[in-house]
């Protein structure tokens, strides 16, 4: 049997192009976030925590893409992750990469799986 914890998203084909949605877990003594972002046809899910300081990407507003450069961003450091494999490509994280969480669809929600240790980038 699996240690992963599992996080239901509810509604994701709700969010347009670009959007995300938020959903917090526990994964030891410390509360943790991570987000969904629709690409297209396809998701991505990843912990909401920049490989540089380990602050979360967004403001508290699930704002992590721009769609102009096609870029999740660190709104506190200005950091640029590709959003297919988290990889910043740009600013103090240059080489590091955002810690991808695996997700699969159930009916219009999807269900992400949270490894219980933190896999660092």
């Amino acid at each position: 049997m699996s240690d992963d914890l599992t996080v239901r998203v509810p509604i994701v084909p709700a969010l347009g192009e670009g959007e995300a949605r938020t959903f917090s877990f526990q994964r030891g003594a410390q509360p943790e976030q991570g987000f969904v972002l629709r690409l297209g046809k396809t998701f991505v899910a990843y912990v909401n925590r920049c490989p540089h300081w380990g602050v979360e990407l967004d403001l508290g507003d699930a704002r992590f893409y721009a769609g102009d450069i096609d870029r999740i961003y660190c709104t506190n450091h200005g950091a640029l992750f590709l959003p297919s494999t988290g990889e910043c490509e740009a600013g103090p994280c240059a080489g590091g990469r955002l810690e991808s969480l695996p997700l699969r669809p159930d009916g219009p929600d999807l269900v992400v799986t949270i490894p219980r240790t933190r896999i660092e980038a």
